[in-house]
């Protein structure tokens, strides 16, 4: 008999880890386990890891319960991730020499050597439009997936947070929006239902509410989809984000508030390239 991989989605907050694992059924997603785990202040600090041995004694416990068989997809800060578009290669061009103007566009639009940058790029629809570069700084990447590989955790896939939110478009049934939000205690995140969409990070501090929001977007709370991390009335116009719609079978007993695993559900049903 073959077991069907466990595809775990992991958000790395400041104070906690949720995680969410999920199985992919005949009838639809199926949810198989969901974990909280706090984490010692002071482990990262402005989306950097601080504190190395505490987070990977952390998940020491944890890295234990997963099946042999399973995927896993780490959300990486949204704030820490560099967003530019860069004009489109020539056509002509094979694949290296495609990827070599790339990275030397990108290099060039952030100012930084290629050997700082970790880079991904999502091509555009339209042959001649801009590709978007999402990139993040080398030690960065580094430093997160070094400590994961000291407890056998090696990525699918390492993921800006606010990437994985269009991922539940379809399943909770938001193509009217125009936006899907996803709050935390002291920051924003958003993405776009637009093909291909657009994501960001915002500091509460500068955007306290979601209304704040929607001006800095544009658009009207009647187009947004929004989900809280904490226990939190909705505001008045704005549509419900539940995340655990995406689900056709639940395991339970299921989390008291599930806003919170939000990102970590996007995370586990997202494609994942090849």
């Amino acid at each position: 008999m073959m077991f069907a991989t466990w595809q775990i989605g992991l958000d790395i907050q400041h104070e906690s880890i949720r995680a969410v694992a999920v199985q992919r059924q005949r009838q639809g997603w199926q949810l198989r386990h969901w974990w909280q785990i706090s984490l010692p202040e002071g482990t990262f600090r402005d989306g950097l890891l601080m504190n190395a041995e505490a987070f990977t004694k952390t998940l020491a416990d944890w890295r234990k319960e997963l099946p042999v068989r399973h995927q896993l997809r780490v959300s990486f800060p949204t704030q820490r991730t560099l967003q530019r578009s860069v004009p489109a290669p020539d056509m002509r061009l094979a694949e290296p020499a495609c990827e070599a103007y790339i990275s030397s566009a990108t290099a060039r639009q952030l100012q930084m050597s290629l050997g700082q940058l970790c880079w991904d790029y999502l091509p555009s629809q339209d042959v001649a439009a801009p590709h978007l570069i999402v990139a993040a700084r080398q030690t960065d990447v580094a430093a997160l997936l070094k400590s994961l590989a000291a407890i056998r955790l090696y990525p699918a896939a390492l993921t800006p947070g606010a990437c994985a939110l269009p991922a539940l478009v379809t399943p909770c049934q938001l193509e009217k929006c125009q936006y899907l939000v996803h709050h935390e205690g002291n920051h924003w995140l958003w993405a776009s239902t637009d093909t291909p969409p657009r994501w960001g990070w915002a500091d509460t501090q500068a955007t306290p509410t979601i209304f704040d929001l929607c001006q800095q977007l544009k658009t009207g709370p009647e187009l947004i989809a929004l989900s809280d991390a904490l226990p939190a009335p909705l505001p008045e116009g704005v549509l419900p984000l539940d995340a655990w719609r995406t689900f056709s079978r639940l395991q339970p007993p299921l989390p008291r508030h599930g806003g919170i695993f939000t990102v970590a559900i996007g995370l586990a049903i997202c494609r994942v390239s090849r």
